[in-house]
């Protein structure tokens, strides 16, 4: 089993990103002042209120704000991630881990107040342990005839949550992990669904699709593979995706 915590303190990539100082216990004290004046509750609101808040005003916050930020943006992700693995059920242990449940870790802090707990107890998940290597590694440990079905399978996963009505803004041949059974036939699992949006968010038809085509979470693997491989693999466009192509014109 892996534990996946959405965890604002150690969360790299989005420090980086938005250019917010490492974590420190001198800033989590100023954190917790922050909430415990009431200053988070209201920043949080405020920001969940007006979506352009951190484009126009990220630059000007201070260390407090911008882990209130963190805190919103790690719920944001976990509640994706939740709501994906619970559309994406019947794919579960076949096409990607299965998710046992949902849990909420206690941060330490000597205050017993409530609303300090609620902005800094850290959300996660228990996911199956998938024992396999990433699908970039496939030519290191995988017999090279293997390799256009693999990817092929790897597209198709692709398809299926495609079918349930769920956009990917973070495909990646990294989110796939191969696995190998004892007759050495290889399966492969899709993980990673913090990024997710939803047929429900968008308007029409137009709209939704648009965005598939920008995205083009079928080429994001197929195309990629297909130059890494050098000739071990061929990635033929799927129908549906031709469509979008000449739909959007996102060749042009």
């Amino acid at each position: 089993m892996v534990l996946k915590l959405f965890d604002r303190r150690f969360a790299v990539q989005l420090r980086e990103d938005h250019k917010i100082n490492p974590w420190s216990w001198d800033i989590e004290q100023q954190y917790h002042n922050f909430i415990l004046s009431g200053g988070a509750a209201e920043f949080i609101t405020k920001l969940n209120s007006d979506i352009a808040m951190a484009e126009k005003e990220g630059d000007e916050w201070n260390d407090p704000q911008n882990e209130a930020y963190l805190y919103d943006q790690m719920q944001d992700l976990y509640t994706t991630e939740v709501e994906a693995y619970h559309t994406l059920k019947g794919l579960q242990e076949k096409n990607i881990p299965q998710l046992f449940a949902c849990f909420t870790v206690p941060c330490s802090s000597s205050s017993q107040e409530l609303s300090v707990h609620k902005y800094i107890d850290t959300p996660g998940v228990p996911l199956q342990y998938i024992d396999g290597f990433p699908l970039t590694n496939i030519a290191v440990h995988a017999p090279r005839e293997t390799w256009q079905s693999t990817c092929d399978n790897a597209i198709h996963i692709i398809h299926l949550i495609d079918d349930r009505g769920i956009l990917n803004e973070d495909v990646k041949t990294r989110s796939f992990i191969m696995r190998e059974n004892p007759k050495g036939i290889f399966h492969v699992f899709m993980m990673d669904f913090a990024l997710c949006h939803f047929r429900r968010e968008y308007q029409d038809e137009v709209d939704w699709w648009g965005w598939k085509a920008l995205q083009d979470e079928e080429g994001a693997v197929g195309y990629i593979m297909q130059k890494y491989l050098q000739g071990g693999f061929v990635y033929h466009r799927s129908a549906l995706y031709e469509k979008l192509d000449q739909d959007f014109r996102m060749g042009d």
